[in-house]
């Protein structure tokens, strides 16, 4: 028999995958077909550290005959972990391990500088800092009722853009947002320094198209792919002070979740 074949997806040196196969039958992890067996291991070595971002990955005939199947099979494998942005192809060079940042969405920290202590990139261009009339529904959130203050921010990894953000405030707060603070803190920062600490936001994810005007700024097609978050955020007594709106390009960002029986970790995470 090769070595690592269905007798557990066992590699050479190494004990079987746990959970696989227990002693007297098959458990429910070893009736899964043999690709999602070897996408769910080889997706915990890249996010263990053990294949760090940018290494390479062993070739596909190596893998094949570590996992005791052909390269078809191998290859839907790491196809999933392509469409999670796990890994990626070099075009003459092989399959790597793909630079990776992820932000906390179980926290309140500021995207950018929650990215940058990670070694990401992250740099944001102001777009617009206004007072305009909002949308109905803003203003009934945020209780403001004629003009409230518009921020748009650009948020550039490596140059690329992957997320567009609007946000609306309080009219009252133009003061404390100015816009020669924008591009150096985020908005709880600059609130917070001013006495006004967000204790609170409520969030919601959904998938959309992009539209023209987001599309330009994204520098993507018109109706690609996006996630749109919307999060209104509320000092510790309650008064919302932020509705935002925030666009991101779905070719560079994933939402992961890790699940266990005590917890529920949900990240952004980025291709870098």
């Amino acid at each position: 028999m090769r070595a690592g074949t269905d007798s557990g997806l066992g590699f050479r040196g190494e004990p079987a995958i746990p959970g696989l196969r227990g002693p007297g039958g098959r458990t429910a992890d070893d009736r899964q077909p043999k690709y999602l067996r070897i996408h769910a291991n080889l997706r915990e070595r890249i996010s263990s550290g053990r294949w760090l971002p940018g290494s390479p990955l062993p070739s596909q005939r190596e893998l094949a005959d570590e996992f005791g199947v052909s390269i078809m099979t191998l290859r839907q494998a790491l196809q999933l972990l392509t469409d999670e942005g796990l890994i990626e192809t070099r075009h003459g060079s092989g399959t790597f391990a793909a630079a990776r940042y992820a932000y906390d969405l179980g926290h309140l920290r500021s995207f950018a500088s929650d990215l940058i202590a990670q070694g990401a990139k992250i740099t944001t261009e102001l777009l617009a800092a206004e007072a305009v009339t909002p949308p109905a529904d803003v203003a009934a959130r945020l209780g403001t009722p004629g003009e409230a203050l518009r921020v748009r921010r650009l948020r550039l990894s490596d140059g690329r853009p992957l997320i567009v953000q609007t946000s609306y405030l309080p009219v009252t707060l133009a003061e404390v947002v100015e816009p020669a603070g924008l591009g150096r803190q985020g908005l709880y920062a600059l609130l917070a320094g001013h006495g006004l600490t967000i204790a609170r936001a409520q969030e919601s994810i959904s998938p959309t198209t992009l539209g023209a005007d987001d599309a330009r700024d994204l520098a993507r097609p018109e109706g690609s792919p996006a996630l749109l978050s919307h999060r209104v955020s509320f000092t510790a007594a309650d008064v919302p002070l932020i509705d935002d709106r925030a666009l991101l390009a779905a070719d560079s960002i994933v939402l992961t979740v890790n699940r266990s029986a005590e917890r529920l970790d949900v990240h952004y995470t980025l291709a870098g």
